[in-house]
């Protein structure tokens, strides 16, 4: 059912979420003299091109939201659990934010200053298009329910 609009907000909100699992974050550029070690979801591309897998619970966090928003496209007649499944991405992608913060406080303050890229946008984009999916959802819902009502 492509054609409803919260379909299209979960859709654009997947693309997101894939963009940004794929792109790097941001980066950090050294206090002293160095290359700048480069931030992804998955870990950390160090001076010496060696990839450390830190931000893992980053990445396993964005790659749960994949499949739950795919089964929200698909379950179109299930429209309570649509809207459950919505909500659960919005948590998980806030919970994302919270990780990053954590990470950047703990391990990445001290390396130097944090330049970020579009891509740190990204997941907050995606649970603006979850929370409008959410809303298009509610929407239907109350209309097949006054539908059922005049009958």
């Amino acid at each position: 059912m492509i054609q409803r609009k919260q379909t299209l907000f979960l859709l654009a909100a997947l693309i997101l979420t894939i963009v940004c699992l794929c792109l790097p974050v941001g980066s950090v550029e050294p206090k002293g003299m160095g290359i700048s070690p480069v931030i992804y979801n998955l870990g950390i591309k160090g001076t010496d091109s060696a990839f450390t897998f830190g931000n893992c619970p980053m990445f396993i966090l964005l790659l749960i939201t994949c499949p739950i928003a795919i089964t929200a496209i698909f379950l179109y007649h299930k429209r309570k659990l649509q809207a459950k499944l919505c909500v659960w991405n919005i948590v998980l992608n806030v919970v994302w934010y919270a990780y990053f913060g954590f990470c950047w406080y703990s391990q990445l303050a001290d390396m130097g200053t944090f330049h970020p890229t579009m891509m740190l946008a990204f997941p907050l984009i995606s649970v603006i298009l979850y929370v409008m999916a959410r809303k298009g959802i509610i929407h239907d819902e109350k209309l097949v329910r006054a539908a059922d009502r005049i009958r």
